[in-house]
């Protein structure tokens, strides 16, 4: 990847700043309490909030189910800074494993083409 530029990059931080932006991220595993987790059954949990947008959740569940497929319920919460409280949408898919493995590919390159914008130390002269 070309160099970025480091005037862009002072800006985007101080954006960030500006907003207060967070994010937070926690991978779960499930399963019944009694039973443990479960084979193939888990997920994860993305968190972000500024003060511009407010506060928003993704949530995304999968497990394995009947005939080859998964399952995959989606959770989304939104809540503006000034909400009293969130709105909230939740929906099931059935995707293949195919499916689950292309997302699974371009996830992992979308992470790798982050990481590579990532702000490079610069060595003190």
């Amino acid at each position: 990847m070309a160099d970025v530029d480091p005037n862009l990059s002072r800006w985007a931080l101080e954006q960030r700043e500006a907003r207060e932006q967070t994010s937070t991220h926690a991978a779960y595993a499930l399963g019944a309490s009694s039973h443990g987790p479960q084979p193939g059954w888990g997920g994860v949990s993305l968190s972000s909030s500024d003060n511009v947008t407010g506060a928003r959740t993704l949530e995304l569940d999968v497990r394995p189910v009947l005939l080859g497929q998964v399952e995959v319920r989606v959770r989304l919460s939104t809540q503006a800074p000034e909400a009293g409280k969130p709105h909230l949408k939740r929906t099931y898919l059935a995707a293949t494993p195919a499916a689950l493995r292309d997302l699974a590919r371009q996830l992992l390159e979308t992470a790798d083409a982050a990481d590579a914008m990532r702000p490079k130390p610069r060595p003190v002269p």
